[in-house]
């Protein structure tokens, strides 16, 4: 659901990891394009190969094209994910919601 252009979505993969863990939900601002993309800004792209994929952006090309890479060293390079256009740019990432590694005990008394 879509609220004020503003959506959580959950992630699956590790191409992020440590920063958005999997199983974290990320809010992501769908009217990114009101201000340009930045180097360093992660957003969540839908690749023609890959599918739905958050990466950070690595590069904007004198083309216009935007080159991303993940933060995990196992991630694919950014010569492997290539260059996207910038109308598969479905939205910036503002914040991570990480999911806890486990539930919190009660404190004793």
């Amino acid at each position: 659901m879509t609220f004020f252009g503003f959506k959580l979505w959950k992630v699956q993969g590790h191409s992020m990891f440590p920063r958005i863990p999997q199983s974290s939900y990320v809010l992501v601002n769908h009217w990114f394009r009101l201000k340009p993309l930045e180097v360093e800004q992660t957003v969540l792209i839908q690749h023609p190969q890959l599918g739905l994929i958050i990466k950070k952006i690595a590069l904007i090309d004198r083309n216009g094209l935007i080159w991303s890479k993940g933060e995990n060293s196992a991630s694919i390079s950014v010569e492997q994910f290539g260059p996207v256009n910038k109308s598969q740019v479905i939205g910036r990432v503002l914040k991570v919601f990480k999911k806890p590694d486990k539930l919190a005990e009660p404190e004793a008394f």
